[in-house]
């Protein structure tokens, strides 16, 4: 069984002061962005690969989650994700080597969102439901892919298993 989590940056400061990829996290981002990683943790996911867009709060969210994990997956920097569409998130996603079973993409909306309304062909209705509503900063999307291969992903192949927002 493999699974696809879309992870969604925790809050930035808006600022002038920053160019929009150094905007670092707020302290409510940053406090979001543990309690996310403790919701991962919990979870008891055995995760493999995270790829994180190139950004000061992308970076800053993973570093303040992946903390929480017993285990530090093997996490990249993935520059395509920073200005990413939902077909590059899905090209990403289709790269990866069987050996990956669990994948978590750390990025930003539109496209996080777009994504994971596409893709998410069933699943648990209160979480559909949750997840058509938007998706909030330092939200966390799971889906089981039940005998998918990566490269041969489609747009529906996603089972929603839980949205954490």
């Amino acid at each position: 069984m493999r699974r696809l989590i879309l992870f969604r940056h925790a809050e930035a400061v808006h600022s002038s002061r920053y160019r929009d990829h150094e905007r670092p996290l707020t302290d409510a981002g940053r406090k979001d962005a543990a309690r996310a990683g403790a919701r991962l943790a919990d979870s008891a996911l055995s995760i493999d690969l995270v790829l994180v867009s190139d950004s000061q709060r992308t970076r800053e969210t993973w570093d303040l989650a992946g903390a929480a994990l017993k285990e530090a997956p093997e996490a990249r920097l993935e520059k395509k994700l920073y200005e990413a569409e939902r077909r590059d998130l899905m090209n990403l996603a289709r790269e990866q080597p069987d050996s990956v079973k669990t994948l978590i993409l750390v990025g930003h909306n539109p496209s996080i969102a777009e994504f994971g309304v596409h893709f998410a062909g069933r699943g648990e209705r209160e979480a559909l439901k949750r997840l058509g509503k938007g998706f909030p900063t330092s939200a966390i999307a799971v889906f089981e892919l039940d005998g998918v291969e990566w490269r041969k992903l489609r747009w529906g192949d996603g089972d929603l298993v839980h949205f954490w927002a």
